[in-house]
């Protein structure tokens, strides 16, 4: 009898938490790690938005501009000669995300539309924006000299840092904002595109420039695996850890990337290769959180990574097909990820219609809804 009822019990402690995620006013589920610039920009955003934001601005339309500016750069970092003005709107799209992210909560909590819906959207919009600025400074960022290593190494990895951030917060209940996204932004954004906003793109080239830049992106590594060494330490302590659990959140992120090391870096659509493992690792990160919101376990893999796996199939066929069937693979992960998201918001707005998951503007009728918006279900 005890050896039928293990497999059931692992099983449950899959789906149990030890902490519940409550949406309330104090954020009691985050826990924040910042240097002062930051705390000061993100508190002056804060600010920002309780007295200049009209009160019926809906916070969803918040996370819109960083994805748009993101993906005008993407096009044109792929498509267009690399010119200052790329980098100078590099700059911008990180800065402007940043701001706009601190400002949506805020502005959830002042007019009532707080939920799991909108709390999941804003996370949605957080991956996206990584991926988009993992693939951005991929081609922004130098490629010879010094510094390429610890570049690769740090763009890389930044993806699976941000996944395994989230399985922690899937574990252990807690959110912590980590230093280590902010130590990427100076690395990647202030100092390499500032550094071509002012010097020009000659400034790449420049034996000092890729000796600091080399320095630098090996010190970000190291706090991210620093970081990565504390949240499993953290997991280790919760109900939830168990092999199975490890196996659950770790077997499909090495698949990709063992498959991308293994067959796509041969390609020579090196942006199709990069985009795939982009949008198949951001959506086991959505996975993660929109399962943890509805108090779900972590799903062994999710459609898009497992429509990932054709790309071994595809790579058999003739060169001459291959373009087109990677650039059709590419829109069809593409739209299941949008459909997924769709299909996620619906069903976290059906556990709280009362504050629904407006778009743009609040209507006249609206009027703050005092629940005790949680993760779990009704």
């Amino acid at each position: 009898m005890k050896i039928m009822a293990m497999p059931e019990q692992r099983a449950a402690r899959l789906e149990l938490k030890p902490h519940v995620l409550v949406l309330d006013q104090q954020q009691s589920y985050k826990r924040l790690e910042e240097d002062a610039l930051v705390r000061t920009l993100r508190e002056g955003c804060r600010g920002f938005a309780l007295r200049h934001l009209p009160y019926r601005l809906s916070p969803v339309i918040l996370g819109l501009p960083g994805l748009l500016l993101h993906l005008i750069l993407l096009v044109a970092v792929h498509t267009l000669e690399h010119a200052r003005w790329m980098y100078g709107l590099w700059v911008v799209c990180r800065v402007l995300h940043f701001c706009l992210d601190a400002m949506d909560g805020t502005q959830a909590r002042r007019n009532g539309t707080q939920s799991t819906a909108r709390h999941f959207w804003d996370h949605w919009v957080d991956v996206a924006n990584s991926a988009m600025a993992v693939m951005i400074v991929a081609q922004l960022g130098p490629r010879q000299g010094l510094s390429l290593l610890p570049y690769l190494l740090l763009t890389t990895t930044g993806q699976l840092f941000f996944y395994l951030g989230l399985c922690r917060y899937f574990a252990t209940g807690v959110m912590r904002d980590p230093y280590i996204n902010h130590l990427w932004n100076y690395v990647f954004c202030l100092f390499l595109g500032l550094s071509v906003c002012v010097q020009g793109l000659e400034v790449l080239t420049w034996p000092l420039f890729q000796q600091v830049y080399a320095v630098l992106s090996l010190t970000a590594f190291g706090a991210g695996f620093w970081s990565l060494l504390r949240d499993v330490l953290l997991m280790a302590r919760s109900r939830l850890s168990s092999v199975a659990f490890y196996v659950r959140i770790l077997a499909a992120p090495l698949l990709i990337l063992g498959l991308y090391v293994t067959c796509l870096r041969s390609w020579d659509d090196v942006f199709s290769a990069r985009a795939l493992v982009a949008i198949a690792m951001s959506s086991l990160t959505v996975g993660i959180h929109s399962r943890q919101l509805v108090n779900k376990a972590p799903a062994w893999v999710t459609p898009e990574s497992a429509l990932f796996l054709l790309v071994l199939p595809l790579s058999s066929l003739p060169l001459a097909l291959q373009p087109a069937l990677r650039h059709g693979l590419l829109g069809l992960m593409v739209g299941v990820m949008l459909l997924q998201l769709v299909r996620a918001l619906r069903e976290m707005v059906a556990q709280y219609p009362e504050i629904g998951f407006p778009l743009v503007w609040l209507s006249e009728s609206h009027r703050p809804v005092l629940l005790p918006v949680s993760n779990k279900l009704v």
